[in-house]
Parts: C-alpha cells; structure tokens; sequence
C-alpha cells in the first residue's frame, strides 16, 4: 500500500515537473529539483514520513504499575490465597541485547495450611509456603504466558491468560478461572515482612 501511494507519488512529482520545465525553461534550481536525483530524494522524504503513522501507532507492553496485569488477585480456585503478578522490563539475552517480552513474577500460595484449598481468614502464610513462578507478557500487553510446570510437577504447563475488563476485571484463563484483580491488593495475604519483590 506505501508502496503504491509511493509510486503514485513519485509520477505525479514528474508530471508536475515536466510542466513546470515547460513554462520556466533554463530554470538551474528547478532542473536540478526534477534531475532524477533530485525525484529520488524527494521519494526518499515521502517515504519516511508515509511510515511515520505506523510507528506511531506501535503498542508495546508497560511494565510496574502501568501493566494491567500487576497487582494482587482472588483466585476462586483458592479462596482467601495469595496471587500476586509483578511485570518487569525484559531480560538480556545471552548476546547483551534486551529481550522483547516484558517478564512477570507470579507468587501465590495454595492453601493453609499446607495440603488445603484454601486460606482462612487471619491465617498468614509463612515464606516457605509461597510458590514462585515466571512468565512473560506479549509485545502488546495483551496476553500473559504462565509456566505452571514447576509448581504442580507438570500436571500444568504453560498457560496463556488475557487481560478481562470486563467487571469484575482480571486475568481470564483458557479453563474458564479468572484471578479477580483487587484493588489496593491483598497485604494480609503475605508472609510477614515480604514485599514480593522478584528474589
């Protein structure tokens, strides 16, 4: 499609060119404006900015607090437990260059005490019942990927969850479970004196 309107563009700048040679002739500024050089370079210019609306409009995932997906959550599955996603830029690959895909930090806990379903209110967790996991975040922000593999002995792998706005809004799973986002998240879940930080 550019490359049409470029086209187009370009026969059009000679058309005009050859009239203007036609009433203003000898003209050395005109000439060398029409030269195909000087066609060329214009084509050049028009190029550049036909591709600017593209690169203004690229989305890229946010991390910290501008990623939907950080937070703390409800997850039905485990009632009362602690869910927490935390997005961080990408990591450097083996090369020195920084990866694409934004990484996020998933720790919860799955019941108390430990064998459970469940956390009843008042109960809090210690730091050893925490599991953590890592995934990462599409270059859209749109879909997380979750690694489930390491906490459940490969009876889960990977998982791909896309932000739901709709209300109550959170992470919507492809088995139908939707962590609920909480607002202002969920510090009596935690193990005493931990920010969650990605250790």
């Amino acid at each position: 499609e550019i490359e049409m309107s470029a086209s187009a563009a370009l026969i059009a700048a000679a058309l005009l060119c050859s009239s203007a040679i036609a009433f203003t002739p000898g003209d050395p500024l005109l000439a060398n404006s029409c030269s195909r050089r000087g066609l060329i370079s214009w084509l050049a210019t028009a190029g550049v900015t036909a591709t600017a609306p593209a690169a203004v409009n690229a989305v890229s995932a946010r991390t910290g607090v501008a990623s939907p997906f950080t937070g703390e959550y409800d997850d039905p599955n485990h009632p009362g437990c602690l869910r927490s996603v935390k997005i961080v830029g990408p990591k450097l690959g083996t090369d020195g260059r920084k990866g694409r895909n934004p990484i996020a930090y998933v720790k919860g806990v799955d019941g108390l005490p430990v064998g459970t379903k469940s956390c009843p209110a008042g109960a809090v967790p210690e730091l050893t019942d925490v599991w953590k996991l890592e995934g990462k975040v599409s270059e859209d922000g749109e879909m997380i990927s979750i690694d489930f593999s390491p906490k459940t002995e490969g009876r889960v792998g990977l998982l791909v969850g896309t932000y739901d706005t709709f209300d109550p809004p959170g992470i919507l799973f492809p088995d139908g479970n939707k962590w609920i986002k909480v607002p202002g998240g969920t510090p009596n879940r935690r193990p005493p004196s931990v920010t969650l930080n990605s250790d």
